[in-house]
Parts: structure tokens; sequence; C-alpha cells
């Protein structure tokens, strides 16, 4: 997918997984922002979340489950730690069936309560249920179900389309619609059924939510990062992402859009430098995502092949594939790609 067979259509598929992840965060903050009772551990478990501290993001939604097992928004934050670990790890093959059976039993609890439901609480339930929906849609597009993905994507657009009519204002409704628009108006145009979505609609309501608080913030900023990588505007990403590197100094959200961003743009030097970084923070992390660590080996390998360091790239590419990737992991989509693409680079640079 990184590599020289990379297409419009497959960069965009890649850019709204990570983009997904982020909107899900917003869903959270929701229920901060329209005045609910979710209690201080739900917050805490969100800025973990963002963080990417999945296991301390979990067990303090768990924390809120012991005492109150009937809180909506304790369950829905629970479901989006899941969704935003697969979306991270590109881990769709390894967790992807168990993720849709649990969001779908969620989703049946949501859609009972909407009826019940008002004002506030009534559109923070539908904006859980259109989030929830979007991130069905991407584990299964993601799983090979691309018709049925957007089926659903269009789902959760017409519920963000009602949150919009009763709150015109709604930053969270604003992204999702604008994440969704863009790309079904652009690289998924070509599915027989969707029709109506814009590009330049999605951009204006993806800008409307860049200074929304924390972490619509953060959300926003990370999907326009890819958009703008997606219309070739590799400074303009790299400059939004080093704005939003402090609202996740840990995590690796920002760091591999800097990384993408230098080596699409073709500035080399800096693209092996975020790609140590990522390797370094990738290898770190329990499990390892293996899925950016050999994003990582394969920026590095290509900046020095695209360079005419023949050696540096051989050398890359060899530490790389000798890597002791787990048979799961080695599965995953981009493992797969990134596999193909270093023994590529690996071939045409041995020694002569």
């Amino acid at each position: 997918m990184f590599g020289e067979r990379v297409t419009k259509e497959n960069a965009a598929r890649f850019m709204i997984s990570r983009v997904v992840a982020l909107i899900a965060i917003t869903a959270i903050a929701a229920a901060f922002a329209q005045g609910t009772n979710a209690a201080g551990e739900i917050h805490d478990a969100q800025r973990l979340m963002v963080a990417q501290k999945y296991s301390q993001a979990r067990a303090k939604v768990t924390a809120v489950l012991q005492t109150d097992p009937g809180n909506i928004d304790a369950i829905f934050t629970l479901a989006t730690i899941e969704q935003t670990r697969i979306l991270d790890y590109e881990s769709y093959t390894i967790d992807g069936r168990r993720f849709l059976a649990f969001a779908d039993s969620l989703l049946k609890i949501l859609e009972a309560r909407q009826p019940y439901l008002t004002g506030a609480d009534s559109v923070r339930c539908m904006f859980y249920r259109a989030n929830i929906l979007g991130g069905i849609g991407v584990v299964r597009a993601k799983r090979g179900s691309w018709i049925d993905g957007a089926r659903i994507a269009l789902s959760a657009q017409n519920l963000y389309r009602q949150i919009k009519r009763i709150d015109p204002d709604h930053l969270g409704a604003d992204l999702g619609l604008g994440v969704f628009d863009y790309y079904l108006g652009t690289s998924l145009q070509r599915i027989p059924f969707v029709s109506g979505a814009s590009a330049e609609r999605g951009l204006q309501a993806i800008e409307r939510s860049l200074n929304a608080p924390f972490p619509f913030n953060v959300a926003a900023k990370s999907s326009y990062s890819w958009i703008l990588m997606d219309r070739q505007q590799f400074r303009r990403a790299d400059s939004l992402a080093v704005s939003a590197q402090r609202y996740a100094p840990g995590s690796t959200i920002f760091l591999r859009i800097r990384a993408h961003a230098a080596l699409w743009g073709g500035d080399y030097d800096n693209a092996i430098v975020f790609a140590e970084r990522l390797a370094a923070a990738s290898r770190s992390r329990t499990p390892v995502n293996w899925s950016d660590l050999m994003a990582s080996h394969y920026i590095i390998a290509s900046s020095h092949d695209k360079t005419g360091r023949r050696n540096e790239a051989h050398a890359a590419a060899i530490k790389a594939l000798e890597l002791p990737i787990p048979d799961a992991h080695r599965n995953i989509p981009h493992v797969r790609d990134h596999i193909r693409n270093l023994t590529g680079i690996r071939n045409r640079n041995r020694p002569r």
C-alpha cells in the first residue's frame, strides 16, 4: 500500500481507518459537552484512550460498570476503546469478528433505548448510534465487505444529518458527516448507491470542528491531516500534526502522520527521522504495533531507495524482513503490503 503500487483509492482506505478511530473518541466527549452525568472515571478513560493506553482505559470503565452496570456512557466507552485499539493496530483480521458482534449488540441496546429518551439524552444516544455504525462500516470494509461497509456508512450519515437538524452547532456530527462525505464523494464514488456526497462540503464540515474542545480537536486535526495528504498538501498536513501533538504527547497518532507526510512529500531525510521515532514507539508498546513498526521500516528503506542510497536501502529492508512477526500479524493486509514492498526494495538494491 505504501510502495510503488499505492493508489489513491488504497491510500484513502488507509486514511479512513485512521480517521474513524479518532471520530469514535468524540462520541464520548459528547456526553460531557452536553451536560450528562457521566462519571469522571469515563473522562479519565477517554484521555488514556487518546494516549493509546487501552488496558488502563478499559480498567477505568470497568470500575464504573461494576457500580453502575446500566451506564450507557460507560458501555459505549468500552466499545470505543476496543474499536480504537483495532483501528490503531489494523487488527481487523484478528479482532474484527469479535468487535462486530459486540458492537452490534451495543447498537441494539441503544436502539431500544432511543424512543424513551428526550432532549440532550436523545441526541447523545443518536450520536452514539451513528459512531457505532461508522465503526461497524469501517471494520466490515476492512474485512473485505466494501459494499456492505459503504451502506452502513450511509446509515451513519443519515443519523448525523438528523442530529444537525436538531442541533446545528453539533461539532461531533460535523466531523462525522465531513469525513464520510469527503471519502464517499471522492475515492468511493464508484459504488452504485453512493450519490450526493461532496468532497468540498465534507472539508467545510471538518474545518468547522478544528477548533473544538478536546478531544474533538484531536479527531478533527487527525482527520484533516490525512485528507490534506490525500490532496497532496503534505506540508500543511505536517504543520497541523505538529500543532496537535501537544494534545496527545504520548501517542503515535501524529507521529505516524508526520512520517507519511514526509515520505509522500519527498522529504526523505525527515521521513527517516520520524520513522525511526515511530519504530521505537511501536516496539515499546504492549503488544507491539506490527502495522506501525513495519510501516516505519518501509518508510526508512523507501527513503534510502528513492535517494539512491542502495546499501542503506538494502540493509534497512533486510533488517525489517528479518523481524520475528507473529503469524497472525503477518496476515494483516498492511503488514503483507509492507513485506512485499520491502522485498522489492531488497531485491533491486542487492550489492552489485
